[in-house]
């Protein structure tokens, strides 16, 4: 992005009916940053309207303990040399003789540790992202450029410490300076002349690399769900059906190690939540045999489920996505062979399709990278771990007389599965797991909004604030946290603007074990519903109809304690924490 090009989104954007708050927390002269950093965040809000907030030029820790104070919005924190000691910039002069550096060495030390603190108080909360030192140091030292010196490596090392242990602090986000180098080399951030004259240390290239960056860390893109993979000459090389299950191969010494690095990396998805499935032409029976190789580089049951046979690709992937039950904008379909992935396109535009190209390592390379930029998330949940197991779970508890998708199990069924439905009442602002499904959920949504890390907060600490999270587990296996409902207490009622659950908790009537739960809690006459009705949210609209409150005209719905009554035999234990 250019800065016209920045100066024309803010400006188009400016009328935008929803406003956000985002600190820019420097201790330089933040000037075309800021311009950036508005034009990306409005970007990526789609039309919302972003106050960019900044501070006092040469007192980042006053910054950041002001930003504290008020704790509103989110925070974008730009450490820079000079903020650590003047001494490393270009507009102080004290000097740069060994006796100085040794100096400066202990003061950079000492400015970490208490930047580190202040960094920690703003984000117990406001989600902060924040970039350390991004710009070259001086020419400090005797050797030449090409020798590093201990002086310098010893700041590097200060510095890389302090990163390490704010990216292991609940609502921190670190910009990766590896990822910053591959889009903004070293040699062309600096801008001398502007630092001297103004105050702002970097190229305008820089700059918008940068606020890019932050924008990624403080608005993130929705992760991908799922990925949908062939297997000959993708996930290993050879035809197994000609070839046979002990001459397929993903070796160094066969000069096969190419789909060693998938399987590598396919491993660490499925690890971090990642939904696995193959779609194949092959014999089915064949290919059972080959996943259960010992050598195979992740386990066999990653993969749920696995389609094989001689239909079209495209008729795999519906079968896929209706096992998982999400949506093809959610998934990704890996193949060696463009026609496949062509007809996949031609029946489902909206799924994602990546080439795999096995004699072009340095292709697959860079395809590893973009899997990790599609499916990458900042927080990995213990109900991503147990996603996959769930969705077996799931199978498991429609062929033994559950329906996932038009709830019709029966009550005598539900109360055999000795499920435990635990409601929690206790809030829990620096818990990500909850906002994710808001922002993720689609089926059952109260109303389909999305929400920021700042609203979510600022939601939970609104007064008469209402916060209700849902955990299940049965005989099938544990679902984990699986619903999340915000509102608003007044004396007679509750008002709920935010309610969602995760397509892998339907049809065990956990819905109504929370609604009875909440009259029980509140002692109130009725519960208000902000409902709105989405091209998706056909389960929740279904549920509201069954209660019989399903008013669309009417805002918001209603559902007294009478009417609640006459709800379905609750099948479940519950537990609450409150």
């Amino acid at each position: 992005m250019t800065l016209n090009q920045a100066l024309a989104t803010i400006h188009s954007h400016r009328q935008g009916s929803v406003q956000h708050s985002l600190s820019l927390l420097c201790g330089f002269e933040p000037l075309h940053l800021s311009t950036f950093l508005q034009a990306h965040a409005m970007e990526r809000l789609e039309g919302s309207n972003v106050a960019v907030k900044t501070g006092i030029f040469g007192d980042l820790t006053g910054n950041l303990a002001r930003a504290t104070e008020h704790q509103e919005g989110v925070a974008a924190v730009v450490v820079e040399w000079p903020d650590l000691d003047a001494r490393l910039g270009l507009r102080a002069s004290g000097g740069w003789s060994r006796s100085i550096r040794l100096d400066i060495a202990k003061t950079v030390a000492a400015r970490l540790m208490q930047l580190a603190d202040l960094i920690e108080g703003l984000a117990s909360g406001t989600p902060v992202a924040l970039a350390g030192p991004s710009l070259p140091l001086p020419p400090l030292g005797h050797t030449p450029p090409d020798q590093a010196t201990t002086f310098e490596l010893l700041l590097q090392e200060h510095v890389l410490t302090f990163l390490r242990r704010m990216s292991e602090r609940p609502g921190v986000r670190v910009v990766h300076p590896t990822w910053l180098e591959n889009v903004s080399p070293l040699s062309q951030r600096l801008d001398p002349r502007l630092e001297i004259l103004a105050g702002f240390p970097y190229s305008l290239k820089h700059a918008d690399a940068l606020a890019a960056a932050l924008v990624n860390l403080l608005y993130p893109r929705v992760a991908k769900k799922g990925l949908i993979v062939d297997l000959d000459d993708t996930l290993w090389a050879g035809i197994v059906g000609e070839v046979g299950v002990e001459s397929i191969s993903w070796h160094q010494e066969h000069g096969t190690q190419i789909h060693a690095l998938l399987q590598q990396m396919l491993g660490q998805l499925a690890e971090s939540g990642v939904l696995l499935a193959i779609a194949s032409k092959n014999e089915a029976a064949i290919v059972r045999q080959a996943l259960q190789r010992p050598d195979l580089l992740l386990p066999a049951d990653s993969f749920f489920p696995v389609i094989a046979g001689w239909g079209p690709k495209s008729a795999a992937v519906k079968e896929i996505l209706q096992a998982w039950n999400v949506g093809a904008e959610s998934v990704v379909i890996l193949d060696d062979n463009p026609m496949e992935l062509e007809e996949v396109r031609s029946l489902f535009p909206e799924v994602t399709g990546l080439r795999f190209t096995p004699g072009d390592p340095a292709a697959v390379w860079r395809l590893l990278g973009e899997l990790r930029e599609l499916f990458g998330k900042q927080e990995v949940h213990t109900e991503d771990v147990l996603r996959a197991s769930s969705l077996r779970a799931g199978e498991a508890f429609r062929s033994a007389g559950g329906n996932l998708n038009n709830g019709t199990a029966g009550a005598e069924f539900l109360a055999s599965l000795g499920g435990c439905v635990e409601i929690d009442y206790r809030l829990a602002s620096a818990d990500e797991r909850y906002l994710e499904l808001i922002n993720k959920t689609n089926q059952f949504n109260l109303n389909g909004a999305r929400m920021t890390q700042a609203e979510w907060n600022a939601a939970l600490h609104a007064d008469g604030a209402v916060a209700v999270t849902v955990s299940y587990r049965d005989k099938f296996g544990p679902l984990g946290r699986i619903a999340v409902l915000l509102g608003r207490r007044a004396p007679d009622h509750i008002r709920v603007t935010a309610w969602a659950m995760s397509c892998r908790a339907f049809s065990r009537k956990i819905e109504y074990h929370l609604l009875d739960s909440m009259f029980g809690e509140f002692d109130v006459e009725c519960l208000l519903f902000d409902f709105r009705a989405t091209s998706r949210n056909e389960p929740l609209q279904s549920f509201f109809r069954d209660l019989g409150v399903f008013t669309p005209a009417a805002e918001p719905l209603r559902l007294s304690r009478g009417d609640f009554r006459r709800r379905p035999p609750l099948p479940h234990e519950v537990r609450v924490w409150s």
